[in-house]
């Protein structure tokens, strides 16, 4: 019965469902009436003993972590060596001061100096105590110092060796993740990125992967959005953090323009590019899309067979220019490109029953039938007509519709 017990437990709190039945599928056999054979071969789970010589490969990965440490608390380590060699300084010198007439202990500077470091680091006088009242105060002096400065040094370990270890990435399984999206870079534009996909209803149950630099994890303007991201912290035109990050398994990639550090612009579209090539490189079937801040770089893009890229700077201008122009368009152009209210975008595939019918038959039923409105052709190589005069509709064309969900035709 307490095996029953366990094995539930086990289950519910499992965070990866098939990992926990690639790990207890043998104690469950067991646990079955009609298996009772398989109670024998659970002695087989000896075996497991020999994951004791993953030890090393253990010891190997948080042995890494002290390089991390190091540099983190560089401010904290100087502090206390501060204090460690100004106690040191202080405390030879003084006790050579109180004790150098009357104890033959302390006749030299070096004789203070060993006095000093052996009581510090020991927690009391070595090799004599003192024997006049300044010379006491200086070694009750070094014993206190003693207890603070490794008071100070044990805690700022501690403290960075925790946040490490919490934030460590190997704890994540990324080979769990599949069909999901990766964001290269962090802005205020990937919060929005994220929202939009909430208020779409796209990656539910599957967090979306930011691969970004930053110390530490970004305040966000909604809390409720950090539990869909899952932070993994490196340079994302690296092979390895994208291999990391499942792009072989990875529906979409979208790669945001990186000016942190300081980079210039060119810089940020050459990360750019490099981490798009990159992506299609390993995974050809994902969906990427790219951020520019130069046209003129989008033909590198369009040789790599990247799916899609915005320049953001011209496109600002276009939706400036357009507000201008046709006033109060804004506020139609905020409601289409948001998820979060009234009409959106969506892209529908069209059925075999409407191949070889017009865009006009097309256009009148989804208007009558869903209160939509057809706009756009997608043709298979990738080619738009945009509220064509006379179209006729073919196979694996897919339709761009404005309405207020999702529809089906």
């Amino acid at each position: 019965m307490n095996a029953y017990i366990e094995l539930s437990f086990r289950f519910i709190v499992a965070p990866n469902k098939k990992v926990y039945f690639q790990e207890y599928w043998l104690d469950i056999l067991a646990m079955l009436p009609l298996l009772k054979v398989f109670r024998t071969i659970r002695a087989l789970q000896l075996l497991r003993l020999l994951r004791i010589l993953r030890l090393p490969v253990f010891f190997y990965r948080y042995a890494s972590t002290f390089p991390y440490i190091l540099q983190r608390g560089i401010k904290e380590y100087l502090i206390v060596v501060g204090l460690l060699l100004l106690t040191i300084m202080f405390s030879s010198v003084a006790i050579l001061v109180f004790e150098g007439s009357n104890n033959p202990n302390f006749t030299s500077l070096e004789a203070g100096f060993w006095f000093s470091v052996y009581s510090l680091f020991a927690g009391e006088p070595i090799p004599a105590s003192p024997s006049s009242l300044g010379g006491k105060i200086v070694g009750v002096f070094v014993m206190f110092m003693n207890v603070t400065i490794f008071a100070m040094f044990t805690g700022t370990v501690s403290a960075f060796m925790v946040d490490r270890i919490r934030r460590e990435d190997d704890i994540v399984d990324w080979e769990s993740f599949s069909n999901h999206t990766i964001i290269c870079g962090w802005n205020r534009k990937a919060e929005i990125i994220v929202r939009e996909f909430k208020a779409a209803g796209k990656s539910e149950g599957m967090p979306i992967i930011v691969i970004a630099e930053f110390d530490d994890e970004p305040n966000f303007i909604a809390p409720d959005l950090k539990s869909r991201i899952q932070f993994l912290k490196d340079d994302f035109t690296k092979v390895t953090a994208l291999e990391k990050a499942g792009i072989s398994r990875a529906e979409t990639c979208i790669i945001l323009c990186d000016k942190t550090h300081g980079r210039s612009d060119q810089d940020a579209d050459a990360r750019t590019i490099l981490a798009a090539l990159t992506a299609e490189k390993l995974n050809p079937s994902v969906y990427t899309c790219a951020e520019l801040l130069n046209r003129e770089y989008g033909s590198h893009l369009d040789m790599g067979h990247v799916n899609d890229y915005i320049v953001s700077q011209e496109q600002s201008g276009f939706l400036l220019a357009q507000a201008a122009l046709n006033r109060g368009l804004m506020g139609v152009f905020s409601e289409l490109l948001t998820y979060e209210r009234g009409n959106q975008f969506y892209r529908i595939t069209i059925t075999t029953e409407w191949v070889g019918k017009t865009f006009l038959d097309l256009f009148i039923h989804i208007k009558q039938t869903h209160n939509a409105i057809l706009i756009a052709v997608s043709q298979p190589q990738g080619k738009f007509k945009i509220n064509p005069d006379r179209y006729i509709f073919q196979e694996k064309d897919n339709l761009i519709v404005i309405a207020a969900k999702e529809i089906k035709l």
